[in-house]
């Protein structure tokens, strides 16, 4: 994950003077296939919710709704960003 914040920084840097615009989603837990295994334990899906504030995982369109949010012109001035989308999980 440091190396992917990094490398958003670095390439947003070099690249915004070709009006290039490089940001990152740092998302938290979603409800995904590659997640199942975690849902389907109870222990573990409980330590999960435990930990974020809003008290479940992520669903996919949240995290699709922040990648078409940085795909419009309203972040047209948004460059180097690691945006989290967590649910509260780093704010504590």
């Amino acid at each position: 994950k440091g190396g992917i914040a990094q490398m958003t920084k670095v390439l947003a840097a070099e690249w915004a003077r070709h009006n290039i615009l490089v940001n990152c989603i740092a998302p938290a837990y979603t409800e995904t296939e590659m997640t199942a295994g975690m849902r389907n334990s109870p222990q573990i899906l409980e330590q999960l919710t435990g930990a974020t504030p809003l008290g479940r995982l992520a669903k996919p369109e949240e995290i699709a709704g922040m990648a078409v949010f940085l795909a419009s012109e309203a972040a047209s001035f948004m460059t180097g960003q690691i945006v989290l989308v967590d649910g509260g999980w780093t704010a504590i």
